[in-house]
């Protein structure tokens, strides 16, 4: 839906609207070319279907957008922003884990057992869950089993996560802490 909107909008050489339109801002965009172009549109295809074929409509967007430039840009700009802090907030919530553990090594001289028992415990309901539905019943290879399909789901993602901590880039990064540790002892 947006994309459509977006390729129509960059297509008539409106990049700024496009940019802002996809990048999720896309309602109030929506109500800012009602405003400028003063049409009703019921959806975003009626939108496009009306920006296709009315060359005067497009003209109008395009002066708003270069009498706009400078604000259209600081949305786009505040839009990269939001999803850099979100980065950063993610980022922020992993280090805080690896300092937690790091400090509970530290601490006890011990890794953290309810981890380990908790990626134990995923590892062997992913590959579990993975040889019932081999050499189980049709009743649970059927496709449309929605509840062993919702937990194969979360499984595949705390399995996911389990490899990336232990083998991925995360395991470098609990390699350094321990080693750390182990020199501060």
């Amino acid at each position: 839906m947006k994309n459509s909107l977006g390729k129509t909008l960059l297509s008539k050489g409106l990049p700024l609207l496009a940019n802002i339109l996809t990048g999720g801002t896309a309602k109030p965009v929506f109500e800012l070319i009602q405003s400028v172009t003063g049409f009703k549109f019921e959806d975003e295809k009626h939108m496009e279907q009306i920006l296709h074929n009315r060359p005067d409509l497009i003209m109008k967007l395009k002066e708003f957008e270069s009498n706009q430039k400078v604000e259209l840009e600081k949305l786009a700009l505040q839009e990269v922003t939001l999803q850099i802090e979100e980065t950063k907030a993610y980022l922020s919530d992993k280090q805080s884990a690896r300092n937690r553990e790091a400090a509970l090594t530290k601490a006890t001289g011990h890794r953290d057992w309810l981890m380990m028992s908790l990626a134990i415990v995923i590892v062997l309901g992913f590959f579990g869950l993975i040889a019932v539905m081999i050499i189980g019943d049709n009743a649970i290879k059927t496709a449309n089993n929605g509840p062993v399909n919702q937990l194969f789901g979360a499984l595949v993602a705390g399995f996911s996560m389990v490899l990336s901590y232990f083998f991925g880039s995360s395991k470098s990064s609990a390699d350094k802490d321990k080693t750390i540790a182990n020199q501060n002892k």
